[in-house]
């Protein structure tokens, strides 16, 4: 044991403790004051929760350009999932039942605490950055057709085209780049061969393993185990920019640990302000009316957040999670062939096992994780999942390998029904609600917390029987029917008969030999659920809460079904789905977009230029020139731009049918563009450069600039998006600011009837960002 240690008021720029330099944990998180008080741009969003999914959400959000906000409400533990690691033994914890205050184990494995209540047991959440994907198996399979029956179509088009890409991000293909070699290749052909004589059994598939073990491409490491901290951390140091560090007013990107929301405070059907504790004070965040909230801090927990601050009936209903069970046996090596006795590598194997059955009239889906080794013992994953940097150990792991057995672990994953209709306070069906408001019921910020009823119902019961028969059939499949063949692991030990049916799943029941509990599968899903009909569902297909405009999860809360997949990879999907909504703002229809992430379409006339920003924003930097758009040529059309200021003293705007620009001499190619064409004007103070003078209409944000003066200053705030719609038809012109009419014009005729379209950069330290520049021809 070593001393607490106890901060003092002074500052330093990393933390030193008795044994180490903190310099992750300062590198990729800030202080509240830090991130919330620096001057910059109000946040596009703030993530509630820094887990696998927050994470994920909020690194999209900021490569699409976003300003984001992370809270998380614990500390930074890792960079990357543990088993990338040395031997930390930093393992999840065992489940624990809390129906009390006083029943809580408290925090546990260093990061892990129980917030809900229950008669059931739990491991409870991972409270760190990267949260549970830190610890996660890695296990990544999609959700089939027969899943996705009960969901909207539209989402299950877009599942199918986005699937690929998170499979390819994550590691999840190739799929034998991991786990490959002799015993998997014969493994595959055994189970392929023994699919046909167990009937429930649909498909032999090859291991969706969210691990990619080689590397992408020349040059580059592979990432090993999937984990969201690396993303959100790379993206941090991206933003921090460690060579020229960026000023925290210029950031896009901040993680703020120890920060726990406690509330979400609405408006006019908008979250306004977020309570939160941060190490214990209490502090208020007041939102952007352009600011997106995401709910990412787990199933229960993002539940239980909604239920406080904007209540509905449906929510908490719907409760799902998936039944579990490990069925474990040995099966003699020369059972296998193409396998060299003894061993003369490292040999592990995995795959899946699809499987359908039938449950109360209707059909549920399961499937078993396979792995599978020659190791002494019981465990096929004891060399799996893990870093060996030493070849000595290598090379003795290999001598300790069993040269008679492969053990063979069937970890069974079954799908529960949810149920829509599912009233509080009936014990016989799966909800969740808000404790009861008194002192044992309460968390350390006095609120009420979770309580998470979750049961199995006789359909379950029909089809985790049907799971745990498969998997005792495949093994003795496997082993030829052959008793002398297999052995199987129960009551510590290795049996010559299989374990008899277990009547229950309660963990210290002797009659249970391979069922878990139903809280020990971290799967909690559809409490929030999605759907196209706001009396039926909780959230739209975007994850945002029907009736919040600006409030949406990321999560598989908003799974309208489970199916029996790990709910990783869909949850993944369907962040990317709501990070572009949130970050990517929409096109509507008739119009075409003119910037989507690329400057090749465009061309820099005059001094200083325009910097990208992720895939959506462009913004202005020095100047005096234009960034125009050289593609074509326009003549009569409706053009929409976005655009915000970051201070009074910006100035830009938009300009419309000038002709080609030069771009050899800096200091006057823009000025065609000036002396040809037509600017709409944005500077709030209306400043005259002829008379020295400010509030000048001719000048003013809204005006067609010396042509038509604005009629009124219709800009929102600082910092808030605006949006321009000019429309010009022959030498008619008329501009819309935020919806209102501020200048119109009828031209005489001496200046071009089509051009290019620009924006333009004006003076160093102005920065005035533009997205979503779309154009629709008349």
């Amino acid at each position: 044991m070593i001393n607490r240690l106890t901060e003092v008021n002074e500052t330093v720029l990393i933390q030193n403790t008795t044994l180490s330099v903190d310099m992750l944990g300062r590198f990729i998180c800030n202080t509240w004051d830090e991130a919330v008080n620096n001057g910059g741009l109000p946040f596009d969003a703030v993530v509630i929760g820094a887990g696998m999914y927050g994470a994920y959400c909020a690194e999209k959000i900021y490569r699409a350009g976003g300003r984001v906000l992370v809270l998380e409400a614990g500390p930074f533990l890792a960079s990357e999932h543990i088993q990338n690691l040395t031997q930390m033994g930093l393992n999840a914890p065992s489940p624990a039942r809390v129906s009390f205050n006083q029943d809580d184990p408290q925090t546990r494995s260093l990061v892990w605490g129980n917030p809900w209540h229950s008669a059931e047991s739990f491991p409870g959440l991972a409270y760190c950055v990267g949260g549970r994907s830190l610890f996660w198996g890695g296990w990544s399979p999609r959700l089939t057709d027969a899943d996705l029956a009960q969901w909207p179509a539209e989402l299950v088009t877009y599942l199918g085209a986005t699937y690929p890409s998170v499979e390819e991000e994550t590691g999840v293909n190739p799929t034998t780049d991991y786990i490959s070699g002799p015993l998997f290749q014969s493994l595959f052909s055994r189970f392929q061969a023994v699919q046909g004589s167990v009937p429930t059994v649909t498909a032999i598939e090859e291991a969706p393993l969210a691990v990619q073990g080689a590397a992408p491409a020349p040059g580059l490491f592979s990432f090993d185990k999937y984990s969201s901290a690396p993303i959100l951390s790379d993206a941090v140091r991206e933003d921090v920019n460690p060579g020229a560090p960026t000023p925290d007013s210029q950031r896009r990107l901040f993680v703020v640990p120890r920060a726990h929301v406690v509330r979400l405070n609405t408006s006019g059907g908008q979250v306004v302000q977020i309570e939160l504790y941060v190490n214990g004070q209490h502090q208020f965040l007041n939102l952007s009316p352009d600011c997106s909230v995401v709910l990412a801090a787990s199933t229960i927990e993002s539940t239980r957040l909604a239920l406080e601050s904007f209540p509905t009936a449906l929510m908490g209903r719907n409760l799902m999670a998936h039944l579990r069970s490990n069925t474990t046996v040995r099966i003699k090596r020369s059972v296998f062939s193409g396998l060299q006795t003894p061993p003369t590598q490292l040999e592990a194997a995995a795959l899946l096992v699809r499987g359908s059955a039938t449950a109360g009239g209707g059909n549920r889906r399961y499937h078993l994780q396979v792995t599978a080794a020659d190791v002494q013992g019981a465990n096929p994953e004891k060399n799996m999942f893990r870093m060996i940097p030493d070849i000595d150990l290598q090379h003795q792991i290999l001598a300790n390998q069993d040269p008679n057995w492969i053990v063979i672990t069937l970890r069974g994953i079954g799908e529960m029904g949810g149920d829509k209709n599912a009233m509080p306070q009936n014990a016989g069906t799966s909800w969740m609600n808000l404790t009861l408001n008194v002192a044992d019921q309460q968390d350390e910020f006095f609120m009420r917390r979770a309580w998470v009823n979750l049961v199995k119902t006789a359909d379950d019961d029909q089809l985790w029987r049907a799971m745990d028969d498969a998997a005792i059939a495949l093994a003795q499949q496997l082993a030829n029917n052959d008793p002398a063949n297999i052995q199987y692991f129960y009551d510590g030990g290795w049996q010559p008969t299989p374990p008899p049916p277990s009547t229950n799943n309660r963990p210290n029941d002797p009659n249970n030999k391979v069922r878990d509990g139903l809280g020990t599968t971290h799967h909690e899903a559809g409490t929030l659920w999605m759907g196209t009909d706001s009396t039926t569902s909780v959230t739209d297909l975007n994850g945002r809460f029907h009736h919040v405009g600006n409030a949406y999860v990321a999560g598989p809360a908003i799974f309208p079904t489970l199916g029996s997949a790990n709910p990783s990879l869909t949850a993944f999907s369907l962040a990317r789905r709501t990070a572009s909504a949130i970050a990517v703002p929409t096109v509507e229809a008739g119009f075409t977009p003119l910037f989507t992430g690329s400057l090749a379409d465009w061309q820099m006339a005059g001094s200083g230029r325009f910097n990208a920003i992720g895939n959506t924003i462009l913004e202005s930097q020095g100047g005096i020139g234009l960034l125009w758009y050289t593609k074509a040529e326009f003549a009569d059309f409706i053009l929409k731009v976005d655009w915000r200021a970051s201070s009074i003293f910006d100035n830009s705007g938009v300009f419309i049918r000038f002709p080609i620009l030069g771009s050899s001499d800096p200091a006057n190619d823009w000025k065609l563009a000036v002396d040809k064409g037509y600017e709409i004007q944005i500077d709030d103070r209306g400043y005259n450069p002829d008379t020295n003078s400010f509030g000048d209409a001719l000048h003013e944000t809204g005006a067609i600039y010396t042509f038509a003066a604005a009629s009124r200053l219709a800009s929102k705030p600082i910092g808030q998006w605006n949006v321009y719609e000019i429309q010009a038809q022959g030498n008619n012109f008329t501009v819309k600011l935020n919806g209102e009419i501020v200048s119109q014009l009828t031209g005489d005729g001496s200046r071009p009837l089509k051009g290019h379209i620009g924006l333009q950069n004006h003076h160093p330290g102005s920065r005035v960002q533009f997205r979503n520049i779309r154009i629709k021809p008349l």
